[in-house]
Formats: structure tokens, sequence, C-alpha cells
């Protein structure tokens, strides 16, 4: 009866931060960090800050993306606080306001990421978390979470259509060229 109990409160513990993480990944990063990534990665300014990252010391690198890295978990786990004692707004605001940290420390991290790897316990530690990533992607509550969310989704997507053409046609609208009244 206990084992029962115990596993019933772990899967929804579980489910809980399986739905933290699918929301996150999907609606936070997919469609919010990454276009900010790309447009940071498209900055000609940053083409010469890749070029200085690539010559610095890998222990400055390190220490930098690690600063940066700590800063934006520790804005994300106090938004999440935010948001659970009730604090919506500040909560998201806070959490929408670290995405270009975020997007930039990524940015940091893809283009050092070799110098990065040549420390031992840095390369085991980041193969332990995509190791754990991908358990999580694997596992049967993750894609049952996911199998609801996409449903969500498109139902949301079909309910909201008829908005998002009003507002297209109304953007559309705005954008056409007026002729001038002769009378005026």
């Amino acid at each position: 009866m206990l084992k029962k109990i115990t596993a019933k409160i772990t899967n929804i513990v579980l489910g809980i931060l399986v739905t933290v993480y699918i929301v996150l990944e999907e609606l936070v990063w997919e469609n919010i960090a990454e276009p900010v990534y790309a447009f940071i990665h498209g900055l000609a300014i940053l083409q010469n800050a890749e070029a200085f990252i690539e010559r610095l010391n890998r222990h400055v690198v390190l220490v930098f993306f690690l600063a940066l890295f700590t800063q934006v978990e520790l804005l994300g786990i106090f938004a999440l606080k935010l948001i659970g004692t009730g604090k919506v707004i500040a909560g998201t605001t806070l959490y929408a306001g670290k995405i270009p940290v975020a997007a930039f420390t990524f940015w940091l991290f893809r283009i050092s990421k070799a110098k990065l790897m040549t420390f031992g316990w840095f390369k085991r530690a980041y193969d332990f978390i995509i190791l754990i990533i991908e358990k999580i992607k694997a596992s049967a509550i993750h894609q049952s979470i996911a199998a609801r969310l996409k449903a969500v989704k498109e139902w949301l997507k079909i309910r909201l259509s008829p908005i998002s053409q009003y507002i297209r046609k109304f953007i559309e609208t705005l954008r056409r060229p007026r002729a001038f009244d002769e009378t005026n």
C-alpha cells in the first residue's frame, strides 16, 4: 500500500516536472529564445567577439561562461519561485527578461564548446546532463505529456485561427499604402 502511494506521488511529481520542462522547452526555447539566439548570432559585431573569444585562454572562457550560466539559472529558479508563490506576472516578466542573457550564454557555449570540453569535469557534467535529458525525453511520461500538450496546441491553433486571421488582415491593412485624397 505504501509503495503504491509512493509510486503515485512520484508519478505526480514527475508529471509536473516533465510538464514544466516541456512547456519551457516548447514555448520558451523554441518560440522565443531560439529566435533571439539566431538574431544574436547574426549580429556583425559578434563576429569580432567570436574571434576575440577564440583567442582567450580556456580558463577565462570557463569563468565567463560559468558566471553567465549561473546567473541565468538562478534567475530562472527565482522566476519559477515567484510564479509558484502566486506572483505570476513578476515571475513571467523575470523569466522573459532572462531570455536574452540565456541566448547570449548559449551563443557563448556554442562558440567555445571545444575549449570548455577540455576540462574533464565539465565534459562529464555536460555528458551527464545530456544523458538525463535523453532519458527524460525517452520516458513514457514525457511522451504521454508531450502528446497531450501537442493535442492542446493543435486545438488552440484551430480555436484561435479566426483571431489570428483577423490580426493578420488587420496588419496587412495597416501596411498597405493609402492613396491621398485629392480634396485635402
